[in-house]
């Protein structure tokens, strides 16, 4: 969020170590001693208190100091990969999403030449997990469902990964979608590291089998990778019902790189939209992970019936020394520089017809302040997922790169904590939940159909 940060661009760069391919089997795995441990957990709380301006935000100071001390009357010698996961726990403790890490290249490097993985991707049907896809000979098909891995069901599979993840609040479609796409890195990462065999408890139609799966070499597996979803989309077509507008980022940097001119594609598509006297518009916003601030405050004033506000404040700490300028006021540190702060007006070409908006655990950051602002207003109605993104603002903007001393590991500390102008909404730790809930079926996801957008135009055709 903001002009500073960006979901996807952070998530890139935080997820690079996932996707290098092994350089070496021989790479020795990095040792952390206990105290080493438990310098770099004192510096993390430090740095935390120092500059997370969104740290109490959902998670009171005490309960914030009782997860520390745990992790501390916990620290050994460990690996590198080990002691990530200690930081990764606590980093979910925060429930701020933009609050990511990375582990250093040589530790990753090194966890991936020792270990052998599952060899399959995998896509969340609702709580229910599926595979994806396979490689080898290994009696898995495309749409089994997972019922149980090495004696743990997916129940317990999930609450372990999803304690590692940080999302905003207590959302989870973000959980669900990050793992995924890296589910076999992170069962190994934080469920069972030194596992080689996994027997698989299947369902299969009416069936239940037990297949077991022989773990395969990282460098084996790159045909496994799933790419992000696509950013630099900014597309809009038009059909006798209906039009369709995707939006895949809010980020000048990707928008500029690939010479695309956001506000002029704005401009003329909703004077294309008002020429022609649509009636009933869908707004894709899945996959979008964010961007600036003021293009997502841009959008809404294409669909606002009134003037109105996109932020109600924005907060740091005392610590903060960064851009913008800052006042003492109601005992809080306000950003009062920047503008999505001011009130907004209607475009003179904005849309007046019906507007559809389809989100999905991917759509965060401003993203998921364009959808709040619109929800909020009731400006659109919505299908899908929840947001990734939290429906009370989130922490982001002007970030400090913490690298931890002894571990290497870096973490992303944002410094500005956005409160959105909801105030006295009914969604406290949620992102936006959408009118029409839509889950993929086996079969509709077996045929590759899009059941979000095919709801969309069920509503339209049939209203």
């Amino acid at each position: 969020m903001g002009a500073y940060v960006n979901a996807y661009m952070l998530l890139k760069n935080l997820m690079i170590p996932l996707l290098l391919t092994l350089v070496t089997l021989t790479v020795r795995a990095q040792q952390i001693s206990r105290s080493q441990a438990l310098a770099d957990i004192n510096q993390l709380e430090s740095a935390f208190r120092t500059y997370h301006s969104g740290l109490t935000r959902y998670t009171p100071s005490d309960s914030i100091k009782y997860y520390f001390n745990k992790v501390k009357d916990e620290l050994g010698d460990m690996e590198g990969a080990e002691f990530f996961g200690k930081v990764t726990y606590l980093l979910n403790k925060v429930r701020c999403g933009h609050t990511r890490s990375s582990m250093p290249q040589r530790a990753n490097e090194a966890f991936k030449a020792s270990r052998k993985f599952m060899p399959i991707s995998v896509k969340f049907l609702g709580d229910h997990l599926f595979v994806r896809d396979i490689v080898g000979a290994i009696g898995l098909k495309k749409g089994d469902r997972i019922l149980s891995i090495n004696g743990l069901n997916m129940d317990q599979i999930k609450k372990a990964i999803f304690d590692h993840h940080s999302s905003d609040g207590y959302v989870n479609t973000s959980k669900h979608r990050l793992t995924e796409r890296y589910f076999k890195y992170y069962y190994q990462l934080y469920i069972d590291p030194d596992a080689e065999v996994y027997n698989m408890n299947v369902q299969r139609g009416e069936e239940v089998l037990m297949i077991s799966v022989e773990g395969e070499r990282w460098d084996n597996l790159s045909v496994l990778d799933t790419p992000l979803p696509e950013q630099t989309v900014l597309t809009l077509s038009h059909s006798e019902a209906y039009s369709y507008m995707r939006i895949g980022t809010f980020v000048s940097y990707y928008m500029d790189r690939e010479n695309l001119d956001y506000e002029a594609f704005l401009e003329e598509s909703f004077q294309d939209l008002k020429e022609r006297g649509t009636e009933n518009l869908i707004l894709d916003l899945r996959g979008n992970g964010g961007g600036d601030d003021n293009y997502g405050a841009l959008l809404v004033s294409y669909f606002a019936k009134r003037d109105f506000r996109y932020f109600d404040r924005i907060e740091v700490t005392d610590a903060y020394q960064g851009y913008g300028n800052v006042v003492k006021r109601d005992g809080m540190n306000l950003m009062t520089s920047h503008r999505g702060l001011s009130v907004w007006e209607p475009q003179e070409n904005r849309f007046k017809g019906k507007v559809y908006v389809l989100t999905d655990g991917w759509s965060f950051s401003t993203c998921a302040d364009v959808a709040t602002v619109l929800h909020h207003n009731q400006w659109a109605t919505f299908l899908g997922e929840e947001t990734g993104g939290g429906y009370d603002g989130n922490t982001s903007g002007n970030s400090k790169t913490l690298l931890l001393s002894n571990s290497g590991i870096r973490v992303n500390l944002p410094m500005w904590k956005y409160t959105t102008a909801n105030i006295g909404h009914a969604f406290p730790g949620q992102g936006v939940i959408p009118d029409y809930p839509v889950v993929q079926s086996l079969n509709e996801f077996l045929a590759g159909e899009d059941a979000v957008l095919n709801k969309a135009i069920d509503l339209i055709e049939h209203r």
